[in-house]
């Protein structure tokens, strides 16, 4: 009979989690799409590598809303469980004190170990692989998609741009408009057509037809007339990221002496901590419904989530612009968030936090359910808003 109960615990916390992380997921995967689609809608992006932003983004989509997901999952089925006296009726059955929390942690580990994979590995390779996938947009890539009718600067060569149109000449602009800045002087460049194909994987070339140059200085200007006029640069190779989300685990683990590595390295392990913790805390938010209700756990919950969650993203840049330890500011973090949650259970449940019982208010009404809803919905809110 106890597998049987616990089968059914675990299957009804899976089904909610599943509901909760596809919300959650298709939320805010939908909200990070925008911004590269936009991006590639003005031109300024290939579709295609619009939609490998997209791509590697997924890793750190999950990364963000996982806990979250774990939260809400716990705290919403033991609640309802406890609403329907489910709980009491399985202590009837023989379910002890303490057995619903070792039930659960069988899941909730599993998500945490990988959140864990995912924070440590997966998400750093896709921030990377992110990162150089921009170096195959070239410079004519860029210069072709810069559009018409509004200035365009290239740092590249240092050049502002302007094109009443585009044509078919290489995929080019005519009647072009051209701002050059080159050490104490400043190059005016206007010309019938212009377009950009690179000479080799290693140097750019910009090739400008029918116009004239004008060269302004402080030792006198210059005027020249051109049917045909060709510049040729180096194209700027990206590098690997030295962006600490982006490194990988061996190069945290042989730069560890280094406050900035140990803090990376940390607040990748802080994750499955933090998702431990607050799924503590939820389980026992939802024991206390009975008690105080489930719009105050969900209310009094989701705010030592968030505040835990806010903290745990910025606790990284708080060490790394101080002098403490990163290991003993990440250690004594989550130990009082722990310590809280702990205090919490004890004084909403009024003994041990992992007990479990069940009695009082057995029904929910409807406006109850909206109301409760409508806050879930304002929670989720909040919790992009504050990422976004």
């Amino acid at each position: 009979m106890f597998s049987i109960i616990s089968k059914y615990i675990i299957r009804s916390f899976l089904q909610t989690f599943l509901v909760i992380f596809s919300v959650l997921f298709l939320a805010f995967f939908f909200l990070r799409s925008i911004d590269f689609l936009e991006i590639a809608a003005r031109g300024d992006m290939y579709p295609q590598i619009a939609l490998g932003y997209i791509f590697f983004n997924i890793p750190s989509v999950i990364e963000i809303i996982l806990p979250l997901s774990i939260f809400l999952s716990t705290l919403i089925c033991i609640a309802r469980m406890n609403t329907s006296n489910e709980i009491n009726f399985m202590r009837q059955m023989g379910l002890k004190s303490g057995n619903f929390l070792k039930i659960l942690a069988i899941p909730i580990l599993l998500m945490s170990f990988f959140a864990l994979f995912i924070s440590l590995i997966v998400s750093p390779y896709s921030l990377d692989s992110l990162y150089k996938l921009t170096s195959n947009q070239t410079f004519s890539d860029r210069f072709k998609m810069m559009g018409a009718g509004k200035p365009t600067y290239f740092e590249d060569v240092n050049t502002t741009f302007f094109a009443k149109e585009s044509n078919d000449f290489d995929f080019g602009f005519s009647e072009i408009f051209a701002s050059i800045e080159h050490e104490d002087m400043e190059i005016i460049l206007t010309a019938d057509q212009v377009s950009s194909i690179p000479t080799d994987k290693s140097t750019n070339r910009l090739t400008f037809k029918n116009g004239k140059i004008v060269g302004l200085e402080m030792e006198g200007d210059f005027l020249m007339n051109f049917s045909h006029l060709e510049f040729t640069f180096p194209r700027k190779i990206k590098t690997s990221s030295t962006d600490l989300s982006h490194l990988s685990m061996t190069s945290l683990i042989s730069n560890l002496e280094n406050n900035r590595e140990q803090s990376e390295l940390f607040k990748r392990l802080s994750i499955f901590v933090l998702i431990i913790v607050s799924a503590f805390v939820a389980l026992n938010f939802g024991i206390s419904n009975h008690r105080i209700g489930f719009t105050v756990s969900l209310i009094t919950g989701s705010l030592f989530f968030l505040l835990y969650f806010g903290i745990y993203l910025g606790l990284q840049n708080w060490t790394l612009s101080s002098e403490y330890n990163p290991s003993i500011s990440f250690a004594a973090f989550h130990f009082v968030f722990f310590l809280a949650g702990i205090f919490l259970s004890y004084f909403l449940n009024k003994e041990s936090p992992i007990n479990i019982y069940s009695s009082g208010v057995t029904s929910i009404n409807n406006f109850q359910l909206i109301f409760n809803l409508a806050l879930l919905t304002f929670v989720i809110y909040m919790f992009f808003y504050f990422l976004i």
